[in-house]
C-alpha cells in the first residue's frame, strides 16, 4: 500500500537552531523536499537558507496574499514570511515536504492540514537562545523583542506534536531524533 505523502514541520524560537536542523534533515532524508518561501526581508549574508527564498517587496506579498497563493503567511518581526502553497502541491505529487517556519505559521498549517507533522525545537534553557543570538549581526532591540517572543513561543511546546530539546553542543542527537521521527513518512 503506497503511503500519502505528509508535510512534516520543524518550528521553535528563533535562534533555537531550526535552519541547522532543516539543513541536516533535508541532506539526509531524500524523501523531503523544501518548499518556497516568499518574504520580505532583507537577504542575510551571513547565513545560508535551508529552503527556497524568493524576495519581494510589501506590495508584490500582500498581491500574492489576495490571490490565495499562501498556505500559511504570517508578519515575523516586522517582516512577511509565507510558505508557496503551489510549490508545496508540486511537491506532494512525488515528495513529503519539510518546512522550517515560525511557530504562528505552523499552528496555521496544522489547523489547515491536520496530518501534518509538527515539531517544536525546544533550547536546553532560555539562556541558550540570549547566547544565540548574542552572536547575530542585528541591533540589540531586534535580540529583546525575539527573547521576548520565544519566551511565549516556549510556554505554546505542548501544542505541537513532538517536542525535542535541542541540547547546547549536541545538535547532532536533536538530528538523529527529528530524522528518527520522520524516516517512517
Amino acid at each position: 500500500m503506497k503511503r500519502e505523502k505528509i508535510i512534516a514541520v520543524i518550528t521553535g524560537p528563533s535562534a533555537v537552531g531550526k535552519t541547522t536542523i532543516a539543513k541536516a534533515l533535508l541532506k539526509n532524508l531524500k524523501n523531503f523536499k523544501p518548499a518556497v518561501t516568499y518574504t520580505t526581508r532583507q537577504k542575510r549574508d551571513w547565513q545560508t537558507e535551508d529552503k527556497i527564498m524568493n524576495y519581494t517587496d510589501v506590495k508584490g506579498f500582500r498581491e500574492m496574499i489576495d490571490n490565495d497563493e499562501f498556505i500559511e503567511w504570517a508578519q515575523v518581526y516586522d517582516n512577511f514570511y509565507g510558505t508557496h502553497k503551489p510549490s508545496i502541491d508540486k511537491i506532494l505529487k512525488k515528495h513529503n515536504v519539510l518546512l522550517n517556519i515560525d511557530v504562528q505559521g505552523s499552528k496555521i498549517v496544522k489547523k489547515k492540514i491536520p496530518n501534518s507533522i509538527t515539531i517544536f525545537v525546544l533550547p536546553e534553557s532560555i539562556d541558550d537562545i540570549k547566547q544565540r543570538l548574542a552572536k547575530r549581526p542585528v541591533p540589540d532591540e531586534v535580540k529583546k523583542k525575539r527573547l521576548v517572543t520565544a519566551e511565549e513561543e516556549i510556554a505554546q511546546s505542548k501544542d505541537f506534536d513532538y517536542q525535542i530539546v535541542n541540547y547546547n553542543g549536541k545538535v547532532e542527537q536533536t538530528i538523529e531524533k527529528i530524522a528518527n521521527i520522520l524516516k517512517h513518512y
